[in-house]
């Protein structure tokens, strides 16, 4: 290549522009973090609160839902009884298993105060197997 091509064209700006405003470590990006509520939701809200046009019995649509679902669990539709069940009582623990028996006898051998600071902060003893 010739000397002239080398040097043409845009090379970018100098690595240390934007240093000044680039996230600080242990800094998050995001204080605020994530709206508690999107707008669909709030639309959806709404929309559950309000009444059903010409409904005999005058329920929200909330309540025609919960109904429909009720119905539809009674007639043998699992999955309506499941999200029913999920929505009143929350959705069922999972647990985890361990396979590595090292690992399990660790966590056994752990105090309260090394398994409460592994639950905060994800903190393990020294002596825990790696």
């Amino acid at each position: 290549m010739s000397e002239t091509k080398e040097k043409a064209g845009f090379r970018g700006p100098s690595p240390d522009v934007g240093k000044a405003t680039q996230f600080k470590k242990g800094q998050s990006g995001n204080p605020g973090g994530r709206p508690k509520l999107a707008v669909f939701s709030q639309a959806a809200r709404a929309m559950l609160g309000k009444l059903v046009p010409g409904d005999p019995e005058g329920r929200t649509y909330a309540e025609a839902i919960a109904q429909v679902l009720a119905d539809k669990a009674l007639s043998g539709y699992i999955r309506a009884a499941q999200e029913l069940i999920e929505r009143a009582e929350g959705k069922p623990k999972q647990s985890v298993e361990i396979q590595n028996g090292s690992f399990q006898d660790a966590f056994d051998r752990m105090t309260p105060e090394e398994l409460e600071a592994y639950a905060v902060s994800a903190a393990l003893p020294e002596w825990f197997p790696k």
